[in-house]
């Protein structure tokens, strides 16, 4: 920890963190700096007083960190052992200071980009390697990003194209990044014990096995019986107490017949278990390729709440809002799919000012991520992913058009006043803008106006 507080301090005061850059921090010891004008000396501490106040500085940095990284609605590491990375604290913690020195209309963006950057780095393995030259890149990258939408990282562009590929099956060892990565998930999902119903407290936290250790050895399964996906956060009493070493087909009738079934799976869902999964463990008899299956159903059902929570950012929403956003995202696919199909997946054929938009959004893609499959964007399909909502309805409602969607929405403008109340409220949400009941209740009649219309369509 003592090389995690000089590491924190010589990334705030020189960027660096390398040994060598540690180095300067010796009081008086001159650091020779290259400029234009040639190279220059400078002291980056004074005096052992000017140390001594950095070094506080970056006790008190840190613990703000650590604090942060244990809170439940904060990144969910509530417990030691659920740290995915204790490398990461010297990036994290100088970010967080930075972050805080912004003034009061940037604060929320930057802490939006640093829990990307984080979430990121824990689901690509990002500091199992040489951590001093990648926190000091990481820190110039989000600081630049700060200041500029336009300098994202490329780590978050790899994040947004490979956490589909991440095979959750084969994470087995408690403490590796991605293990506890999806456990931290759990906890800002808000994982409730099966017993209970509580929230599960850093207190009175067990690691347990879904289906049985014993059983799976019994089964042949060898290292899969703890992959990760069959594992969940629950109280000690329930663990060892009320489940201990039995099938999930023998405890789970128990609960189903003396609560509420939609209760208990609501319960299940806040570990990321679905009623399919839930259904699976249900199976009586319960074999080799049943687990199997329950783990595949769950790997779907964590990467889908990787995508909905960290990748589309809905993680700070509340369940409500989550629930809106999910369906106003729905409407927009709904919108592109039947844009596509009414215009032939000719691009050629949109309004000029549409196109211009979707193109240069088209060529920041491909700086950003240049290693992506460009041929998919070569159709309308593809560049619609690149068109906002008033893009869309730009689209719907242009003169040349209309006349191939007057069909579908009748009347124009009735459509334009749909758009634009769908539009407050999704704007509201993804911008974290507080929405008043008009805008909220509006919005929402929008989205069942939305649904129920396109569900006459394609």
């Amino acid at each position: 920890m003592n090389v995690y507080v000089l590491q924190v301090m010589s990334i705030l005061e020189q960027s660096y963190c390398s040994p060598k850059y540690l180095y300067y921090l010796i009081p008086g010891q001159a650091r020779k700096v290259r400029k234009a004008e040639g190279a220059q000396s400078r002291v980056i501490v004074r005096d052992s007083g000017h140390f001594e106040k950095l070094w506080h500085s970056s006790i008190a940095a840190i613990e703000k960190a650590v604090a942060l990284l244990q809170h439940p609605q904060g990144y969910g590491a509530v417990a030691p052992s659920f740290f995915p990375y204790v490398s990461i604290l010297p990036a994290f913690a100088a970010l967080q200071t930075v972050a805080k020195r912004l003034s009061e209309d940037l604060q929320l963006s930057a802490q939006k980009k640093i829990r990307y950057w984080y979430w990121a780095s824990v689901f690509m393995n990002r500091y199992s390697g040489a951590v001093e030259s990648t926190s000091a890149r990481d820190y110039l990258d989000v600081k630049a990003w700060f200041d500029d939408d336009v300098m994202e990282p490329g780590l978050i562009a790899e994040f947004r194209n490979r956490f589909r590929d991440l095979d959750l099956q084969q994470q087995t060892r408690r403490g590796s990044a991605i293990y506890n990565g999806v456990f931290c998930l759990l906890v800002l999902k808000g994982a409730r014990d099966w017993v209970s119903g509580l929230a599960i407290t850093p207190i009175d936290i067990d690691d347990h096995h879904v289906v049985p250790k014993s059983w799976g050895k019994q089964n042949g399964l060898g290292d899969l019986i703890d992959s990760v996906l069959n594992r969940v956060p629950l109280s000690s009493k329930t663990n060892r107490q009320v489940i201990g070493d039995r099938l999930p087909n023998q405890y789970l009738p128990r609960l189903f017949q003396n609560n509420d079934r939609k209760q208990v799976l609501e319960v299940m869902d806040s570990h990321l278990i679905s009623a399919k999964a839930v259904g699976i463990l249900e199976r009586e008899p319960f074999g080799a390729a049943d687990f199997k299956e329950f783990l595949r159903e769950r790997q779907t059902t964590v990467t889908a709440a990787i995508e909905s929570l960290l990748i589309k950012e809905r993680l700070m929403l509340s369940p409500r809002l989550r629930e809106l956003d999910e369906r106003i995202e729905a409407v927009e696919l709904s919108l592109r799919n039947l844009i596509a199909v009414r215009l032939s997946d000719d691009a050629t054929v949109l309004p000029e000012h549409v196109q211009s938009m979707i193109q240069q959004r088209l060529r920041q893609n491909v700086w950003k991520n240049p290693l992506a499959d460009q041929d998919r964007y070569r159709g309308l399909t593809g560049q619609l992913e690149f068109a906002d909502l008033r893009e869309l309805q730009a689209i719907v409602t242009h003169r040349t058009l209309w006349g191939l969607f007057q069909e579908d929405f009748l009347n124009k403008h009735t459509l334009e006043g749909k758009f634009g109340q769908l539009a407050e409220l999704r704007n509201c949400i993804r911008h974290s803008r507080p929405a008043n009941e008009v805008v909220r209740k509006e919005g929402e009649a929008s989205v069942i106006w939305f649904e129920r219309t396109l569900r006459r369509q394609v």
